[in-house]
């Protein structure tokens, strides 16, 4: 009796220590703190009503209500078990949840083993106790003593089988502190039997609660798990960080060095060759729009990552996606062997309502990597269409006569900086951000990518998305554009004056160039404030090009103080700008500008603003 009663008090002195421990701390309710929680109360009615039982059968001699009390006593011990079955098959699994309910219909075997706990738990009020010794009173006489134990037994069994069955989806740690936790309960069952006058339920509860607590539930064990996940994070980040500035500094300094080289050559050439330099001059501009290509993707990437791209809905023309794609890919072909060839389905809606300017990325990005990869034979895009009530499947197919991609390289294609050998091997520049970019777009847009290639014949990339038909009459047929020349046929704007607005003097000087061409009467103001005073004193113009980011009074800010003015007759207001990541076009017509344009400025869309506005 006395080693009995040891035991009991010092696992209730045990437990109420942790309960002071456990409620003193911060703690998260999940699921698994949760069904912890009640294993700890059920715990202390375990522990202290072994003590009432023991003093009532002390003190009280009434066998029917010590059989009572004990029989309650032990019912609280089954639900223990119960519990730790629920809590281990959490842990294990890592299943999130609002409440118990919710896990016992986890699944069917959960299910299962919850029924089998009610009808055992019933079955224990059936079992037979024989007469109470107040010489062994912490022991459970008769039937109900092997019931118990069969059950407790029972939940281990059903432990360990969740366990095994579980084991992919936990690691070494987890698995780990479960064995651990059944040897306990092997060990106290092994007492039990060894010493069977004294029960060591209360010393072998208290002792796993105390393990649980101080190898799972502890806070302070959270926080350092968060912390070392922080660590890896960062280190991790470093890492990524280096690669990219590693890939960064090459890619960047690749073209860098061919705008400076022959810049230099020309410059300190003390013989002038018109041919050598217009070749020159064509090499700074492919290098430069690499360098713009480039700089493009990282804005592109760092907004998506940010979580902050959203689709942009509107309506739309396919074929005018197709036909500015044709215009911009055959540019980039400049003299390379490579037929461009369009094949697009003449049943296609003619109006559909997407985000186009995601879909224009996605095509001119796959496009763009077909030119880098092929150097002879053929690039070609085909859409074709299945109308499905209110939406068209739109299936786009880039197919070239490139490289191709060796099969080891397949998993390699979507992901950051990676680059295939052919790409290192033939020099061929990119920061191997373009598809990853398109997958996350086509993901965005509910679409499916995937490509077909064989190494040394072609590669074949597959876009599939749906739009919503707005305009069922169909597109028709597209005529390719001819191949532009070099030469681009200027209007004759010396009848008009522009007004170009921007705080750098040698963005005033390119822009005033690219406008001399056109025979504009050019005046030029380096600040938001010089801009208004000009329009104020009366000057008149037909166009402004306005610069965002200055000094004082920005572009926007200087735009709507223009529109404010009471009798003045404004030109359109041009927003030129080097703020050219994905949304800012509609961002600055919705500020109020009449037009975009980005720098550095594309002379082709120059021409295609300028004739809108002055070709009449």
């Amino acid at each position: 009796m006395a080693a009995g009663l040891i035991l009991t008090i010092g696992s209730l002195f045990f437990i109420v220590l942790l309960y002071l421990v456990y409620f003193s701390k911060q703690r998260f309710l999940s699921i698994r703190n949760k069904i912890y929680r009640y294993m700890l109360i059920v715990d202390l009615v375990l522990i202290v009503s072994e003590l009432v039982a023991t003093i009532s059968l002390i003190y009280i001699d009434n066998e029917v209500l010590n059989l009572f009390i004990h029989r309650i006593h032990w019912s609280t011990g089954i639900i223990w078990f119960i519990l730790l079955y629920y809590y281990s098959m959490v842990f294990v699994s890592d299943l999130s949840a609002n409440n118990l309910k919710e896990i016992i219909n986890y699944d069917n075997t959960s299910k299962t083993i919850s029924v089998i706990f009610l009808i055992l738990g019933i079955g224990y009020f059936l079992a037979p106790f024989d007469v109470l010794n107040k010489n062994a009173i912490s022991y459970i006489p008769g039937g109900a003593a092997y019931y118990v134990f069969a059950f407790c037994a029972f939940c281990v069994l059903a432990i360990i089988i969740n366990t095994i069955k579980n084991r992919k989806k936990a690691n070494k740690r987890k698995i780990i502190s479960i064995f651990l936790m059944i040897l306990e309960l092997i060990i106290i069952f092994v007492l039990q039997i060894s010493i069977h006058y004294i029960a060591f339920a209360a010393i072998g509860s208290a002792i796993q609660m105390f393990f649980l607590y101080f190898n799972i539930e502890n806070p302070d064990l959270k926080i350092i798990k968060e912390l070392e996940i922080a660590k890896d994070d960062i280190e991790r980040s470093n890492k990524v960080k280096s690669d990219f500035l590693f890939n960064m500094s090459h890619e960047i300094r690749s073209p860098m060095n061919a705008i400076i080289g022959f810049s230099q050559s020309l410059l300190t050439n003390n013989k002038f060759d018109a041919d050598v330099a217009r070749q020159d001059i064509a090499h700074i501009s492919s290098a430069g729009n690499s360098l713009l290509d480039i700089i493009n993707n990282i804005l592109d990437i760092s907004k998506i990552e940010s979580g902050k791209e959203t689709l942009d809905k509107k309506e739309y023309s396919l074929k005018n996606v197709i036909m500015e794609l044709s215009s911009i890919i055959e540019a980039r072909l400049g003299d390379k062997p490579i037929k461009l060839i369009m094949d697009v389905d003449n049943n296609i809606p003619s109006v559909l309502y997407g985000d186009s300017t995601k879909l224009f990325q996605i095509l001119l990005n796959l496009l763009t990597n077909a030119v880098k990869y092929t150097e002879v034979g053929k690039i070609k895009l085909s859409v074709t269409s299945m109308i499905q009530g209110d939406y068209v499947n739109l299936l786009f197919k880039v197919a070239d006569t490139g490289y191709g991609i060796k099969t080891e390289d397949f998993n390699k294609l979507f992901e950051k900086f990676s680059r295939l050998q052919e790409a290192t091997a033939n020099e061929i520049e990119g920061t191997g951000l373009g598809l990853v970019i398109t997958k996350k777009y086509v993901d965005l847009m509910g679409g499916k990518i995937w490509f077909e290639s064989e190494y040394e014949v072609g590669t074949t990339f597959y876009v599939e998305i749906a739009q919503q038909i707005i305009n069922k009459v169909a597109i028709g047929s597209i005529t390719e554009p001819i191949k532009s020349n070099k030469v681009v046929d200027h209007l004759d704007c010396s009848a008009f004056r522009a007004l170009i607005v921007d705080d750098n003097k040698l963005n005033l000087k390119v822009a005033s160039r690219l406008l001399g061409a056109y025979k504009f009467k050019v005046d030029t103001s380096d600040s938001g404030k010089d801009c208004i005073y000009k329009i104020k004193e009366g000057n008149k113009y037909d166009i402004i090009f306005m610069d965002h980011m200055m000094p004082e009074m920005d572009g926007i800010q200087t735009m709507h103080v223009l529109k404010k003015l009471d009798g003045y007759a404004l030109p359109p207001i041009v927003a030129l700008t080097a703020n050219a990541i994905t949304g800012m076009k509609e961002m600055y017509l919705k500020e109020g500008f009449d037009e975009y344009l980005s720098k550095p400025i594309n002379i082709a869309e120059l021409d295609k603003l300028l004739n809108k506005y002055f070709n009449k």
